[in-house]
């Protein structure tokens, strides 16, 4: 696409940058790519020839410098130029390139064929001495936008109903969304994403003047939702209870902070997704010397949240894969398969929660969920192929890759990156 870039839509595009303005997501990306042609086949050819010149003159006055000084002799003598026109020559020469030395105009004309023919040097010699050429105003625009982006200062224009995503280091789940469609919203976190140039920067501690400004610089006036990432990859189903990116109560102070933006800009509340555990919780307590003093107010978690602000979804991915199962067992029995570690860490809270869903089993099969500490435990029970009707629930890209490569073919699994991801971009969808 970048090559089919006109000099009036560069130019529009570099004035574009350079006054601060917003690119669309496309144009950004067409316009980063662009890169002028070397040289044109025709400049090629006058180069070539200017070469040839040159190498003629050059083996004339050094290789056989006795056939040039006849030929100086035989010139006439308007070819002495006057010390002062000598002199500017040099000094052009002395920009581009390394000055001559000589009154005489043979020993000039080398340069003046290859700066005269060779579009490269005359836009060389243009470029020291006038910077507004069209084309160095769209690198410069280049590396202008090229260093917003770097600097997570950059403003784009997305499709109105965008999302706004804020995510910490290494959200897969963010990622697989953005990847798979780079224009669903811009990305608002601490440091770049390298899967897109689309993101603004914002660190928690930057207070509400640097959340006002990554809004802003977002244009949220325009975004259809904001999107919440407090969860850790690697304990996606069945977290602990600090097993978390943002806790909750960090995540609380972040909502507020989007409603109150919101009713200073006069706007009605947007969705705000969260993708993180309900039960996960921030606990204070008021205490006495002696004793701790109930108050009412001692717990905040993603459950409450949803409960106290208008228009707020929880996206449970533990809820989701839990009932994914429930949807796969069709009735039958649930038993729950780990290492005796990974049983005593996560069996009490599988069942715990289970319940909380209101499963009941109809039938005397039993379906095995395997679900450990890491996947490396899962990966083994299900290759060993020890058990029948096991069902995988995997966190790591790596090993579900390395399953669906040699191991599963028409067996049900659980990849719950994927699964989450799917239940995400149907809410979005809704909205």
């Amino acid at each position: 696409m970048d090559k089919t870039l006109t000099k009036k839509t560069l130019i529009k595009l570099a004035d574009t940058v350079h006054a601060g303005n917003r690119l669309t997501t496309m144009e950004v990306e067409s316009f980063l790519n662009y890169q002028f042609p070397k040289s044109s086949k025709t400049s090629k050819f006058m180069l070539k020839l200017a070469a040839g010149i040159s190498f003629f003159f050059v083996s004339v006055l050094v290789v056989f410098p006795e056939v040039g000084e006849k030929l100086i002799e035989a010139l006439p003598d308007f070819f002495l130029l006057p010390e002062r026109i000598a002199k500017a020559l040099d000094f052009v020469w002395g920009l581009v390139g390394k000055p001559v030395g000589k009154r005489h105009l043979m020993y000039h004309i080398p340069n003046i064929i290859v700066y005269a023919f060779g579009v490269a040097g005359v836009r060389q010699l243009w470029r020291r001495i006038n910077k507004n050429n069209w084309k160095d105003r769209v690198e410069d625009a280049q590396e202008k936008l090229t260093d917003l982006i770097e600097n997570g200062l950059g403003q784009f224009n997305f499709t109105p109903g965008f999302s706004l995503l804020f995510v910490g280091d290494g959200d897969q789940i963010a990622k697989s969304l953005v990847m798979d469609e780079p224009a669903v919203g811009v990305t608002i976190s601490s440091n770049r994403q390298q899967y897109t140039p689309f993101w603004g920067k914002y660190a928690v501690n930057d207070g509400q003047t640097g959340f006002s400004r990554v809004l802003a610089q977002c244009n949220a006036q325009d975004a259809g939702e904001y999107v919440l990432f407090p969860v850790l990859d690697d304990h996606l189903f069945l977290p602990g209870n600090n097993d978390y990116d943002l806790a909750p109560h960090r995540v609380d102070m972040s909502v507020q902070k989007i409603r109150d933006y919101e009713k200073e800009s006069g706007w009605e509340p947007k969705r705000i997704i969260i993708v993180g555990d309900k039960e996960q919780t921030s606990h204070f307590v008021t205490t006495s010397s002696n004793r701790v003093i109930e108050s009412g107010c001692d717990e905040v978690s993603l459950k409450t949240i949803e409960a106290a602000y208008q228009n707020v979804t929880v996206l449970d991915p533990t809820e989701i894969t839990l009932k994914k199962i429930i949807d796969l067992a069709a009735g039958k029995q649930i038993l729950f398969r780990a290492s005796d570690q990974g049983a005593e860490k996560y069996a009490k809270s599988f069942y715990r929660r289970l319940t909380s869903l209101g499963y009941k089993a109809t039938k005397q099969e039993s379906l095995i969920v395997g679900y450990d500490i890491t996947d490396l435990e899962t990966e083994y029970q299900f290759i060993s192929g020890q058990q029948s009707d096991y069902l995988p629930v995997i966190l790591s890209r790596d090993i579900f890759d390395e399953l669906v490569k040699s191991h599963i073919n028409n067996e049900p699994y659980i990849f719950v990156p994927r699964l989450v991801k799917k239940a995400l971009q149907q809410l979005v969808a809704e909205q």
